[in-house]
């Protein structure tokens, strides 16, 4: 019988993928020592998961749906509001650790780094499976990604959260990041964790996350930057768009660009701008990346 003892919720927000999160659920268990708990979270309109695991008796398993549609963001909110350890691990549910081991070592780091919020995993997809052995390695970055890393619950909780979008690409992590860096957490990635993702991104394609990422490039801007600093975040949709247009993502610009002032009248009382010094380091913390 594995161990429970490591003081880690394992989070996991769902969506008609009954197969990958059945794979993501069976390599988690198969860890030890494995997390306290595993929590799943259920967004509207998905009865299919909710039978599935209605008719599995998982060990350490418990989740829960919603009413209304929350994205992968608002799910998180509500997962780690329901978690019971100090310590988070956020998964997509097709991603999981490549390493039987992950949650003894994030343990151990995070014992070694008390001023770390987040530690980011390496994100290792079908296509680059080779290319990413474990090592010591450590370093402070600005951003991390939901699919593959750990978090202290008191951080997030000293935050305004994620934002409910159903696509939150653009926005999600780079938003709670920067308001992680205001409250003054560091963000670290190790080489010593591993996690794998098991997608090639061809959903990026889609008209609906393309138009979603010029838009959400426009969000950030507004809810997070200082005044001063809007004109980089204009610069930042057009590079966003110029972007798109670069791989032939013509499906979703003007979209995007439509989508922006609406967008931004529907959070307007969501901005909460950093201060100058936390994006000033966090856009230092990207140069060296």
């Amino acid at each position: 019988m594995k161990l429970t003892s490591t003081k880690i919720s394992a989070l996991i927000p769902t969506y008609k993928r009954v197969d990958k999160l059945e794979k993501c659920i069976q390599e988690i268990l198969s860890c030890e020592p494995l997390p306290s708990e595993i929590i799943i979270h259920i967004d509207q309109g998905d009865s299919e998961t909710a039978s599935f695991l209605t008719s599995k008796v998982y060990p350490l398993v418990h989740w829960f749906s919603s009413n209304t549609s929350q994205g992968p963001g608002g799910g998180r909110n509500l997962l780690i509001q329901k978690a019971n350890s100090p310590i988070i691990a956020s998964f997509d549910d097709d991603s999981w650790p490549l390493d039987k081991d992950y949650f003894a070592t994030a343990t151990e780091l995070f014992s070694l780094y008390p001023k770390a919020a987040v530690i980011n995993a390496q994100e290792i997809r079908p296509s680059s499976l080779s290319s990413h052995p474990r090592n010591s390695h450590i370093k402070e970055v600005n951003s991390f990604q939901n699919c593959a890393t750990l978090m202290r619950r008191e951080a997030f909780l000293e935050t305004s959260g994620y934002l409910p979008l159903r696509y939150a690409y653009g926005m999600e992590e780079v938003d709670v990041a920067l308001q992680v860096l205001e409250q003054g957490w560091q963000i670290l990635e190790s080489s010593n964790l591993r996690v794998f993702h098991d997608t090639q991104l061809a959903h990026h394609q889609s008209p609906g996350i393309n138009a979603a990422h010029i838009a959400n490039t426009a969000l950030l801007a507004y809810l997070r930057y200082p005044i001063a600093y809007w004109p980089l975040g204009i610069l930042q949709v057009f590079n966003r768009v110029r972007y798109a247009v670069s791989v032939r993502r013509w499906n979703g610009i003007s979209q995007g660009l439509w989508q922006i002032p609406h967008l931004l009248w529907r959070y307007r009382d969501q901005r909460q701008p950093v201060q100058v010094h936390t994006l000033e380091l966090s856009r230092k913390l990207a140069s060296k990346l």
